[in-house]
């Protein structure tokens, strides 16, 4: 009896390990029809065929969409002005300021002024090359025009011929920093003047109480004068403000080291003379 019921349990527990490895795949297999019965199944719902009204497109909400586009549109900043034609390659300038002697030209000048005239031509946003005519005009020290011509007074004049490239190394906005040198041609002419007394009407307004006496005029003769042609260097650095986006006119401020090979003498302007022009002018 004990080996009968031995048996019939083992008979049951092979037939359970079976019927679990037979169940376990057709379950499997259930589930993924059951799935793919269930995909099956939503597919006609989204389908532009049964469901038209989803799948046409509708032409006021395109419209207006549209519309929203173009009226939200950020505005766009105006570019730099870079010129239209031939005309966009030639550049003209003008200006003038204060003239300062330096190093050892102090001795033999006042400070003075100056006027600039140029053009040129741009061969890039960055790059031009100007020619330019510069005249500085300054005085002479009085103790200096005594020592050396016995007059109280005299003047210098150094007019100079150059050709200098101009880099602008900043472009920003509407302002602009360059630099600017080169060489040339200069020369320069000092006068020594005494004053005199010249005859004057009273129909230009002097009268009595000016110049020498009745009816006389303070003025100036020239007493002596020296000259000399040399070459020269300059080297500067500037600021461009550009008035408007679109517009080529620019206004600059600049300062230069001008240097003249000037030769060894007593007299003005000196040995190597050297200028520091500030000049204010426009470009276009």
């Amino acid at each position: 009896m004990t080996t009968l019921k031995t048996t019939l349990r083992t008979a049951l527990k092979r037939t359970g390990y079976v019927a679990l490895a037979c169940g376990l795949p057709l379950a499997a297999g259930l589930q993924a029809q059951t799935y793919s019965s269930s995909n099956v199944s939503y597919t006609p719902q989204y389908n532009s065929q049964s469901n038209p009204q989803y799948n046409a497109p509708n032409p006021q909400y395109n419209g207006s969409y549209s519309y929203s586009q173009n009226q939200y549109q950020q505005p766009v900043t105006p570019p730099r002005y870079k010129g239209e034609g031939w005309g966009k390659h030639f550049v003209f300038e003008g200006g003038g300021g204060v003239t300062a002697p330096a190093a050892g030209t102090q001795k033999f000048a006042n400070t003075g002024f100056n006027v600039l005239l140029g053009g040129g031509l741009r061969f890039n946003d960055r790059l031009s090359l100007l020619a330019e005519w510069n005249f500085n005009r300054m005085g002479v020290p009085t103790n200096l025009a005594i020592s050396t011509a016995q007059v109280p007074g005299g003047n210098e004049h150094i007019w100079t011929a150059m050709l200098n490239p101009k880099f602008d190394y900043i472009r920003g906005g509407r302002v602009d920093g360059y630099v600017i040198g080169g060489g040339g041609f200069s020369r320069q002419l000092t006068t020594f003047t005494a004053p005199v007394i010249v005859p004057c009407g009273y129909g230009y307004g002097y009268g009595y109480g000016y110049g020498y006496g009745y009816g006389g005029c303070s003025g100036s003769v020239n007493v002596a004068h020296e000259s000399s042609n040399q070459g020269m260097f300059d080297v500067g650095t500037g600021v461009e403000f550009r008035l408007s986006s679109y517009s080529r006119f620019k206004l600059f401020v600049e300062g230069r080291y001008e240097r003249f090979y000037t030769p060894k003498s007593n007299l003005p302007p000196g040995y190597n003379a050297a200028l520091v022009p500030v000049i204010i002018g426009v470009r276009w």
